[in-house]
């Protein structure tokens, strides 16, 4: 199990990272068999399907990359338990260069050795699917 401080640091960093757009480094942090899900309603296909093929895992960061902005959201809180952490982040973010919209939301970050072999993202599925055109406003 990996201490809880480099947990932490790693989370950080990762979040550094994906607040300039940085795929390859984001990347870095990720260990093999690496999954990513955004948890909600099929209504949200495919963004809320978990995907773990590395080139499904390639597609999902860039895409989510390319349509939100997250540069100035915020880490408001982290907690660990043994190799789970789990971030508590607030603030604005923008969806392809649309208006800057007030969420907040918690990622779960699995690891093992000292990367992250899953995150799990629980959002606000009624703002996301407003937001990119799937509900009326």
């Amino acid at each position: 199990m990996t201490d809880r401080e480099t947990l932490e640091g790693i989370v950080n960093k990762l979040y550094e990272a994906r607040a300039v757009n940085d795929i390859d480094s984001v990347m870095s942090h990720t260990g093999p068999g690496f999954s990513f899900c955004i948890l909600g309603s099929g209504k949200l296909s495919p963004m809320a399907q978990r995907v773990s093929e590395p080139a499904a895992v390639d597609a999902a960061v860039r895409g989510l990359v390319a349509d939100w902005d997250m540069s100035k959201i915020e880490t408001t809180r982290i907690y660990v338990d043994g190799d789970t952490v789990f971030a508590h982040r607030a603030g604005p973010i923008r969806y392809r260069g649309g208006k800057e919209i007030q969420t907040e939301y918690l990622d779960r970050f699995t690891f093992k050795d000292g990367k992250i072999i899953d995150l799990t993202e629980f959002v606000d599925t009624l703002m996301v699917a407003e937001t990119v055109g799937l509900l009326d406003a």
